[in-house]
């Protein structure tokens, strides 16, 4: 006899995510079939800058993908699992998903790829149109979007998204997630193939996005130092399980861990560990280069 499925709450209601023992199998009984979660636990508090990282193919995206249900629980492996976001049960047969998509906001590798619409206005639109809001507010939800991308309203509105630069379609990509104002956003690789000042633009976007308008960001990224200058947590992921979760200076201090995942210690570690082999003062916790810089001037050796 089967057994009856559980459910299993999360200790803290106000958590934006909770997983309790996710499991995920994909060709299950097939000659190909392949464990991508096993039995993962991880909770994402409201407010936090989450970042997860791991080796190609351990987890992460199967696992950023169960929180807005593109990947569905697979009941019979989980019988005894809980999975909550924005406090909406999706280890049901028939959970929310019309409430869960209205929280929860999904920015994959080059979103740009995603724009359909004629004009940015209609293009920024479509997902609060979706929602059944009236016109009113669609408009006041777009422009605002629009405006929190760093893009002006009445330039770019009536312009078709595929005429602008590719920094400004991303952009506009991104004001269509946010045009829906989730209390969740989760970013899947989202500076890939920007160069260095485009990164650097792109995350202090995301960051006032996070205080003015997404209280809760989930990023997955290769990239160190984009996880070491915004995260305040970071879950490391290895052959589908959750190897701990860390505060960026616990992580970084962990460079055989790092290492060993095929990962680059953030470019200001490393350097801060070169520094202080030759004999230079500096303390454990620069993290990004500008904390680097800022100790290397309070202690008089650069200006």
């Amino acid at each position: 006899m089967r057994k009856k499925h559980m459910t299993v709450a999360p200790p803290d209601p106000n958590a934006a995510v909770f997983i309790k023992d996710l499991t995920y199998i994909y060709n299950p009984r097939t000659p190909f079939e392949k464990t991508a979660l096993d039995r993962v636990s991880l909770t994402v508090e409201r407010g936090d800058f989450f970042g997860l990282i791991g080796q190609t193919g351990s987890g992460k995206s199967t696992l950023v993908s169960h929180i807005n249900a593109l990947t569905r629980v697979q009941r019979k492996y989980n019988e005894d699992a809980g999975l909550y976001v924005c406090g909406i049960d999706l280890t049901v047969k028939k959970p929310d998903l019309k409430r869960l998509r209205e929280r929860v906001g999904m920015v994959f590798q080059y979103p740009e790829y995603q724009l359909f619409a004629d004009t940015v206005r209609q293009d920024v639109a479509f997902g609060p149109k979706n929602l059944g809001l009236g016109e009113e507010e669609i408009e006041e939800r777009s422009r605002e979007a629009v405006r929190l991308v760093g893009l002006d309203w009445n330039e770019v509105a009536d312009r078709s998204p595929f005429e602008l630069s590719g920094g400004q379609k991303r952009r506009v990509a991104i004001a269509g997630v946010i045009a829906m104002r989730p209390e969740v956003l989760v970013l899947d690789e989202p500076t890939a193939g920007l160069d260095p000042a485009g990164k650097r633009e792109l995350l202090a976007l995301f960051e006032d996005i996070r205080r003015s308008a997404c209280p809760t960001i989930i990023m997955v990224s290769h990239n160190m130092d984009e996880i070491a200058e915004r995260c305040n947590k970071v879950a490391v992921m290895g052959g589908g399980h959750i190897l701990g979760v860390y505060a960026p200076e616990e992580l970084f201090s962990r460079r055989e861990l790092i290492r060993s995942l095929g990962l680059e210690l953030p470019a200001a570690v490393e350097l801060s560990a070169y520094l202080a082999e030759h004999g230079v003062d500096v303390p454990p916790d620069c993290l990004t280069e500008e904390r680097l810089l800022a100790a290397l001037i309070e202690r008089g050796y650069a200006k």
